[in-house]
Protein backbone atom coordinates (compact mmCIF):
# COMPACT_ATOMS: atom_id res chain seq x y z
CA UNK A 1 0.00 0.00 0.00
CA UNK A 2 1.05 3.59 -0.65
CA UNK A 3 -0.36 6.80 0.83
CA UNK A 4 -0.98 9.80 -1.41
CA UNK A 5 -1.92 13.42 -0.72
CA UNK A 6 -4.96 13.96 -2.94
CA UNK A 7 -7.02 17.05 -3.78
CA UNK A 8 -10.62 16.18 -4.60
CA UNK A 9 -13.07 18.43 -6.47
CA UNK A 10 -11.30 20.77 -8.88
CA UNK A 11 -12.31 22.43 -12.13
CA UNK A 12 -10.36 23.61 -15.16
CA UNK A 13 -11.18 25.41 -18.39
CA UNK A 14 -13.11 22.27 -19.34
CA UNK A 15 -15.83 23.59 -17.00
CA UNK A 16 -17.99 26.51 -18.10
CA UNK A 17 -17.23 28.55 -14.94
CA UNK A 18 -13.48 28.00 -14.56
CA UNK A 19 -10.56 29.21 -16.63
CA UNK A 20 -7.33 27.56 -15.50
CA UNK A 21 -5.82 25.17 -18.05
CA UNK A 22 -5.14 21.65 -16.79
CA UNK A 23 -1.39 22.25 -17.00
CA UNK A 24 -1.62 25.15 -14.53
CA UNK A 25 -3.79 23.12 -12.15
CA UNK A 26 -1.16 20.36 -12.05
CA UNK A 27 1.73 22.79 -11.66
CA UNK A 28 0.21 24.89 -8.86
CA UNK A 29 -1.39 22.03 -6.94
CA UNK A 30 1.86 20.11 -7.17
CA UNK A 31 3.72 23.01 -5.62
CA UNK A 32 1.14 22.97 -2.81
CA UNK A 33 2.03 19.36 -2.06
CA UNK A 34 -0.63 17.45 -3.96
CA UNK A 35 0.43 14.10 -5.39
CA UNK A 36 -2.86 13.85 -7.27
CA UNK A 37 -5.74 16.14 -8.20
CA UNK A 38 -8.99 14.32 -8.99
CA UNK A 39 -10.74 16.67 -11.41
CA UNK A 40 -14.51 17.14 -11.49
CA UNK A 41 -15.68 19.12 -14.51
CA UNK A 42 -19.31 20.22 -14.58
CA UNK A 43 -21.73 18.21 -16.67
CA UNK A 44 -23.41 21.48 -17.76
CA UNK A 45 -22.18 22.43 -21.25
CA UNK A 46 -19.59 19.64 -21.16
CA UNK A 47 -18.79 18.50 -24.73
CA UNK A 48 -19.98 14.90 -24.48
CA UNK A 49 -18.32 13.90 -27.73
CA UNK A 50 -14.94 15.00 -26.33
CA UNK A 51 -14.92 12.91 -23.14
CA UNK A 52 -12.06 10.70 -24.32
CA UNK A 53 -10.18 13.82 -25.43
CA UNK A 54 -10.67 15.23 -21.94
CA UNK A 55 -9.30 12.06 -20.38
CA UNK A 56 -6.26 12.26 -22.65
CA UNK A 57 -5.79 15.95 -21.80
CA UNK A 58 -5.64 15.13 -18.08
CA UNK A 59 -2.97 12.52 -18.74
CA UNK A 60 -0.97 14.92 -20.92
CA UNK A 61 -1.11 17.71 -18.33
CA UNK A 62 0.02 15.48 -15.47
CA UNK A 63 3.55 15.97 -14.18
CA UNK A 64 5.98 13.77 -12.30
CA UNK A 65 5.00 15.73 -9.19
CA UNK A 66 1.23 15.83 -9.62
CA UNK A 67 -1.10 13.56 -11.60
CA UNK A 68 -4.53 14.65 -12.83
CA UNK A 69 -7.37 12.12 -12.74
CA UNK A 70 -10.41 12.91 -14.95
CA UNK A 71 -13.82 13.14 -13.33
CA UNK A 72 -17.25 14.73 -13.76
CA UNK A 73 -19.52 16.57 -11.31
CA UNK A 74 -23.04 15.47 -12.23
CA UNK A 75 -26.05 17.61 -11.36
CA UNK A 76 -29.71 16.79 -10.77
CA UNK A 77 -32.35 18.13 -13.19
CA UNK A 78 -32.87 21.23 -11.02
CA UNK A 79 -29.10 21.69 -10.56
CA UNK A 80 -29.46 21.42 -6.78
CA UNK A 81 -27.80 18.08 -6.01
CA UNK A 82 -24.26 17.48 -7.24
CA UNK A 83 -22.34 14.20 -7.26
CA UNK A 84 -18.60 13.89 -7.93
CA UNK A 85 -17.61 10.84 -9.98
CA UNK A 86 -14.36 9.17 -11.05
CA UNK A 87 -13.65 6.01 -12.96
CA UNK A 88 -16.37 6.27 -15.60
CA UNK A 89 -15.35 5.52 -19.18
CA UNK A 90 -18.10 7.59 -20.76
CA UNK A 91 -20.04 10.80 -20.19
CA UNK A 92 -23.47 10.04 -18.71
CA UNK A 93 -25.21 13.27 -19.71
CA UNK A 94 -26.17 16.48 -17.96
CA UNK A 95 -28.97 17.09 -15.47
CA UNK A 96 -29.90 13.48 -14.76
CA UNK A 97 -31.82 12.18 -11.72
CA UNK A 98 -29.33 11.63 -8.91
CA UNK A 99 -30.34 8.04 -8.25
CA UNK A 100 -29.81 7.17 -11.93
CA UNK A 101 -26.33 8.70 -11.87
CA UNK A 102 -25.40 6.87 -8.67
CA UNK A 103 -26.67 3.54 -9.99
CA UNK A 104 -24.76 3.94 -13.25
CA UNK A 105 -21.60 4.86 -11.36
CA UNK A 106 -21.91 1.92 -8.97
CA UNK A 107 -22.67 -0.55 -11.77
CA UNK A 108 -19.56 0.67 -13.63
CA UNK A 109 -17.30 0.29 -10.61
CA UNK A 110 -16.83 4.05 -10.37
CA UNK A 111 -16.56 6.13 -7.20
CA UNK A 112 -19.18 8.75 -6.30
CA UNK A 113 -19.04 11.42 -3.58
CA UNK A 114 -21.96 13.61 -2.50
CA UNK A 115 -20.84 17.24 -2.91
CA UNK A 116 -21.43 20.31 -0.70
CA UNK A 117 -24.57 19.33 1.29
CA UNK A 118 -25.00 22.96 2.43
CA UNK A 119 -25.37 24.32 -1.11
CA UNK A 120 -29.05 25.23 -1.52
CA UNK A 121 -29.62 23.23 1.71
CA UNK A 122 -29.70 20.00 -0.28
CA UNK A 123 -29.02 18.06 2.93
CA UNK A 124 -32.76 18.51 3.51
CA UNK A 125 -33.45 16.43 0.39
CA UNK A 126 -31.26 13.54 1.55
CA UNK A 127 -32.42 10.16 0.25
CA UNK A 128 -31.33 7.07 2.27
CA UNK A 129 -31.35 5.09 -0.99
CA UNK A 130 -28.20 6.98 -2.01
CA UNK A 131 -26.07 5.65 0.86
CA UNK A 132 -25.12 2.19 -0.51
CA UNK A 133 -24.28 3.76 -3.88
CA UNK A 134 -21.98 6.48 -2.52
CA UNK A 135 -18.28 6.19 -1.73
CA UNK A 136 -18.15 9.33 0.39
CA UNK A 137 -19.62 12.63 1.51
CA UNK A 138 -17.96 16.04 1.28
CA UNK A 139 -17.87 17.43 4.83
CA UNK A 140 -15.85 20.52 3.93
CA UNK A 141 -16.30 22.32 0.63
CA UNK A 142 -14.15 25.44 0.48
CA UNK A 143 -16.48 27.30 -1.88
CA UNK A 144 -19.72 26.54 -0.03
CA UNK A 145 -18.68 26.08 3.60
CA UNK A 146 -15.96 28.71 3.85
CA UNK A 147 -13.01 28.07 6.14
CA UNK A 148 -14.59 25.37 8.32
CA UNK A 149 -16.35 22.02 7.82
CA UNK A 150 -20.10 22.19 7.20
CA UNK A 151 -22.22 21.54 10.28
CA UNK A 152 -24.95 19.67 8.41
CA UNK A 153 -22.39 17.75 6.36
CA UNK A 154 -20.71 16.53 9.54
CA UNK A 155 -24.10 15.53 10.93
CA UNK A 156 -24.85 13.56 7.75
CA UNK A 157 -21.49 11.83 7.97
CA UNK A 158 -22.24 10.72 11.52
CA UNK A 159 -25.75 9.62 10.61
CA UNK A 160 -24.90 7.69 7.44
CA UNK A 161 -21.43 6.39 8.26
CA UNK A 162 -20.22 7.52 4.83
CA UNK A 163 -16.53 8.24 4.41
CA UNK A 164 -15.80 11.95 4.90
CA UNK A 165 -13.85 13.91 2.30
CA UNK A 166 -12.72 17.49 1.83
CA UNK A 167 -13.24 19.31 -1.46
CA UNK A 168 -11.46 22.44 -2.58
CA UNK A 169 -14.13 23.02 -5.27
CA UNK A 170 -11.43 24.89 -7.11
CA UNK A 171 -12.41 27.23 -9.95
CA UNK A 172 -10.02 30.15 -9.52
CA UNK A 173 -7.08 31.31 -7.42
CA UNK A 174 -9.09 32.68 -4.47
CA UNK A 175 -10.38 29.16 -3.78
CA UNK A 176 -6.93 27.69 -3.21
CA UNK A 177 -6.94 26.36 0.35
CA UNK A 178 -4.87 23.69 2.13
CA UNK A 179 -7.55 20.99 1.98
CA UNK A 180 -6.59 17.49 0.89
CA UNK A 181 -7.26 13.83 1.55
CA UNK A 182 -4.87 11.12 2.60
CA UNK A 183 -5.71 8.13 0.40
CA UNK A 184 -4.13 4.71 0.75
CA UNK A 185 -3.86 2.96 -2.61
CA UNK A 186 -2.91 -0.48 -3.86
CA UNK A 187 0.34 0.11 -5.77
CA UNK A 188 -0.20 -2.95 -7.94
CA UNK A 189 -3.09 -1.23 -9.74
CA UNK A 190 -2.90 1.59 -12.33
CA UNK A 191 -3.18 4.95 -10.53
CA UNK A 192 -6.76 5.85 -11.57
CA UNK A 193 -8.07 2.38 -10.79
CA UNK A 194 -6.18 2.37 -7.48
CA UNK A 195 -7.68 5.68 -6.40
CA UNK A 196 -11.21 4.67 -7.39
CA UNK A 197 -10.81 1.37 -5.52
CA UNK A 198 -9.49 3.18 -2.44
CA UNK A 199 -12.39 5.65 -2.46
CA UNK A 200 -14.91 2.84 -2.77
CA UNK A 201 -13.19 0.98 0.08
CA UNK A 202 -13.14 4.06 2.32
CA UNK A 203 -9.36 4.29 2.71
CA UNK A 204 -9.60 8.06 2.90
CA UNK A 205 -8.76 10.53 5.68
CA UNK A 206 -9.75 14.18 5.13
CA UNK A 207 -7.03 16.69 6.01
CA UNK A 208 -6.68 20.44 6.47
CA UNK A 209 -3.47 22.41 6.88
CA UNK A 210 -1.50 19.17 6.82
CA UNK A 211 -3.34 17.57 9.75
CA UNK A 212 -6.16 15.05 10.00
CA UNK A 213 -9.48 16.90 10.09
CA UNK A 214 -11.52 14.42 12.15
CA UNK A 215 -10.89 12.71 15.48
CA UNK A 216 -13.88 10.37 14.98
CA UNK A 217 -16.48 9.96 12.20
CA UNK A 218 -18.11 13.35 11.69
CA UNK A 219 -16.25 14.89 14.67
CA UNK A 220 -13.65 17.64 13.98
CA UNK A 221 -10.30 17.20 15.71
CA UNK A 222 -10.19 20.93 16.43
CA UNK A 223 -12.70 23.76 16.82
CA UNK A 224 -10.47 26.55 15.55
CA UNK A 225 -11.73 26.21 11.96
CA UNK A 226 -15.30 26.82 13.15
CA UNK A 227 -14.22 29.81 15.23
CA UNK A 228 -12.40 31.30 12.26
CA UNK A 229 -15.42 30.81 10.01
CA UNK A 230 -17.73 32.44 12.59
CA UNK A 231 -15.39 35.44 12.74
CA UNK A 232 -15.21 35.63 8.94
CA UNK A 233 -18.98 35.62 8.59
CA UNK A 234 -19.32 38.22 11.35
CA UNK A 235 -16.89 40.57 9.62
CA UNK A 236 -18.68 40.01 6.31
CA UNK A 237 -22.02 40.95 7.89
CA UNK A 238 -20.52 44.11 9.41
CA UNK A 239 -19.03 45.17 6.10
CA UNK A 240 -22.33 44.49 4.35
CA UNK A 241 -24.18 46.87 6.67
CA UNK A 242 -22.02 49.82 5.77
Amino acid sequence: MKTLNVVLHAHSEWSYDADWPLERVARVMGRMGADVVMMTEHDTDFPADRFQEYRAACAAASTERCALIPGIEYSSPDNAIHVLTWGLERFLGAGRPTLDTLRDAANSGAAAVFAHPARRDVWKAWNPDWVPLLSGLEVWNRKTDGVAPGVEALRLARKTGLTATTGMDFHRANQLWPLANRIEIDETLPLEAALVEALRAGRVAPRAFGADLLSAPGVPASSWHARLEAARRGIKRLIGRR
